[in-house]
């Protein structure tokens, strides 16, 4: 009997061990999954709590990152960049709300930012630059920045008065030619042939968008290719600007602050000489306190919309880097004028867009040469740490940043020199690190 029941328990426990080893059919094992062989296929691709939970913090952190991008992306030249383009047609085509006093208007424009950038910087105490430049820097170095930017937003926008806007997005899509032209004269860039191969091709594009132009207007075609011209010496000058971090303008508010008072009253002065106060006010425009009060709100909204463009740039370049706006750019001027077909009824031949098409590849081009440059340039300055130390990799760095450009006219310069704001990423940087480690920290 003791055998007996001793057996009889070891069975137990064997049919026991069985059982437990044993998938139900409430398990886990009996779930319709990939690893099933009796799934059908359509069964195979219904989601469960296990693919569910497959997602992981980073990648989850990765998917939000990545939206916030195209949210930024969509926000800049998608709203503020296009908007402000068919903004400034509008307001002064003689079609449509034709306000002929684009200087004046320019003006204030400079006149809204310099206040919006001096509330943010008295309201977020780190958007404060350390330093500021001297008088004789600002005279020397800030000053002559600040008149090439105005004389390149306000023909651009006195151009609008008598072309098309994609007449006006084709021609001042050249403004890289100009750049790269004034870099060789000011000795920022070495001249060599793929270069000058870049400025020939997109010299080439100009001529053949111009060459077919249906409503081609010779005094805006001056003013805007005028613009062009100074938007390259406005690059170069603000690259020489950059060379001496120690002024201050490391972030696009402390810019702001410091070049549109200048940008200002040089418009004014202009706006004075060209348009005339006394025709301005005396226009259909003031002719009461209520229209007076309506023309006013509209110039203010330009200069918002400015302001708004500007910022959502600077938040992209922190987010991703010039590169990604240099290419969202390109597809910035054909959404333009793709927009400007729509609006403004803008007739584009096949000519004129076998033009564009040349430019902006004349565009990505260089933007290509100047990434394929700087990946080279961080491989050797990586190696050049391993072997003598940081040191060696800071003053290389110092020396060769690459550069971008926008050919938005309102862009802030400072924005798209990369390297520009290391000083103020740094000090982002450390508190998205902080903020990062404690939601992991709480994921966990």
């Amino acid at each position: 009997m003791v055998h007996g029941a001793h057996d009889l328990t070891m069975e137990d426990r064997h049919i026991d061990k069985a059982d437990a080893t044993r998938p139900s059919v409430e398990s886990e094992a009996y779930l319709l999954q990939d690893e099933d062989p009796l799934a059908t296929p359509s069964e195979r691709l219904l989601p469960d709590d296990s693919t569910k939970s497959k997602l992981s913090p980073h990648s989850k952190a990765l998917l939000k990152t990545s939206a916030i991008n195209v949210l930024w992306i969509l926000t800049w030249y998608g709203l503020f960049a296009t908007f402000l383009s068919v903004y400034n047609k509008w307001m002064f085509s003689a079609e449509h709300y034709n306000f002929q006093f684009p200087l004046f208007v320019t003006s204030i424009h400079m006149v809204v930012q310099f206040i919006f950038a001096g509330l943010s910087i008295l309201l977020v105490p780190r958007l404060r630059p350390n330093t500021r430049p001297t008088v004789k820097e600002y005279i020397f170095k800030v000053l002559p920045c600040a008149l090439a930017t105005s004389l390149d937003i306000g023909l651009s926008n006195l151009s609008l008065k008598t072309i098309t806007l994609s007449f006006y997005t084709m021609c001042k899509s050249s403004t890289l030619a100009f750049v790269l032209l004034f870099a060789f004269i000011f000795r920022l860039e070495k001249p060599s042939l793929k270069l000058i191969c870049i400025i020939l091709i997109i010299i080439t594009g100009v001529i053949l968008m111009v060459s077919d132009e249906t409503e081609f207007e010779i005094v805006g075609f001056i003013c805007v290719m005028s613009a062009s011209a100074f938007g390259g010496l406005r690059w170069a000058l603000t690259e020489v600007l950059l060379r001496k971090e120690s002024m201050g303008l490391s972030n696009p508010f402390a810019s702001i602050f410091f070049l549109a008072p200048a940008q200002a009253i040089i418009l004014f002065i202009l706006a004075a000489a060209v348009e005339g106060y006394p025709t301005i006010f005396k226009s259909a425009f003031f002719v009461t306190f209520g229209e007076g009060l309506h023309t006013t709100s509209v110039i203010l909204l330009g200069g918002t919309i400015a302001f708004c463009m500007i910022m959502a740039e600077f938040f992209l370049i922190k987010r991703t880097s010039v590169v990604t706006l240099s290419v969202c750019g390109i597809f910035k001027e054909v959404a333009t004028i793709f927009v400007s077909t729509l609006v403004f009824g803008d007739q584009l031949t096949i000519v004129n867009t076998v033009g564009l098409c040349i430019t902006l590849f004349g565009i990505g081009l260089y933007n290509w040469l100047k990434l394929r440059k700087a990946a080279l340039q961080a491989r050797k300055e990586v190696h050049d740490q391993e072997l003598e130390g940081p040191r060696a990799s800071d003053e290389s760095n110092e020396h060769h940043r690459p550069h971008m450009y926008s050919m938005v006219a309102e862009s802030t310069p400072i924005l798209l020199v990369d390297g520009a704001m290391t000083n103020y990423r740094d000090s982002i940087d450390s508190d998205d690190d902080h903020k990062r480690s404690r939601e992991q920290y709480e994921l966990r």
